[in-house]
């Protein structure tokens, strides 16, 4: 049973792959915005890191460096985006209609959408690492943490792809979609400490950033990526990476049972 339901998670999974391959613009332009942002944002802001005590603070006076851990988290979001169109996009065209009555496990459908997601996220971020790595950020954990980083993002990339999957499930919605997560993706990453270290942030903001998720995301690459391998910063990042996606996938699996046995 459980070898036949990892087959039908891996046919699922191979599609999607299939479907990355023949169209690899869609993987080009959600790393435009994140490469934009790399190598235009960081030359203009580049001045932050002279601002008294941000070396103290962060551990680096170089803000490329400490701004890679952003740049990660936007190419995450771009990509999980992705899912929820994906999913919006088959039901557009029939294809969930033709797996209502396939010999399959309707939830091999939904873990294999998501786990092709993690992989598209995986090759995303490791071609900003790399880019990083050109332009002169130095990865202060080595291989190792970079494995880690890959890992985490895939992992968070998951979990986040399960707000875009319930907003298209619910809505039907590509426009929806889109809208909901451009929405959510940016007040929530300049709310939190992936662009400035909490202690130069007003209060009000240092206050929303204390219970933003992606907060400590942020904490956990750049703790990899600057001062080494800070294990309670990368736990932290471990579970609430469990708990946005037990909430988002939880809601996003009741709403696609219902929405492929109605």
């Amino acid at each position: 049973m459980r070898m036949e339901w990892g087959s039908e998670i891996g046919v699922v999974f191979y599609r999607w792959i299939i479907k990355l391959r023949r169209q690899p613009i869609y993987l080009f332009f959600s790393l435009v915005q994140p490469l934009v942002w790399f190598l235009l944002f960081t030359q203009a802001f580049s001045a932050i890191g002279n601002i008294p005590g941000f070396e103290q603070i962060t551990g680096t006076s170089n803000y490329i460096t400490f701004f890679t851990a952003a740049v990660i988290i936007q190419t995450i979001a771009s990509s999980a985006l992705q899912s929820g169109i994906g999913m919006v996009n088959d039901l557009d065209s029939g294809y969930l209609d033709k797996m209502k009555v396939a010999p399959i496990r309707k939830s091999s459908i939904l873990l294999g959408k998501v786990l092709s997601d993690g992989v598209s996220i995986v090759i995303q971020v490791a071609i900003i690492i790399a880019l990083a790595l050109i332009v002169g950020v130095n990865i202060a954990t080595g291989v190792l943490g970079i494995v880690i980083i890959l890992l985490l993002a895939m992992a968070f990339g998951i979990a986040w792809s399960g707000i875009s999957l319930f907003v298209g499930l619910r809505t039907k919605s590509t426009e929806t979609t889109l809208s909901v997560g451009l929405l959510t993706t940016f007040p929530l990453l300049f709310l939190s400490t992936a662009v400035m270290p909490k202690e130069l942030l007003p209060t009000w903001v240092q206050n929303v950033a204390t219970v933003n998720p992606i907060s400590y995301i942020a904490d956990a690459f750049q703790g990899l990526i600057i001062r080494g391998f800070e294990w309670g910063a990368i736990g932290n990042a471990i579970i609430v990476i469990f708990l946005i996606g037990a909430l988002s996938l939880g809601a996003s699996i009741i709403l696609f049972r219902r929405a492929v046995y109605r």
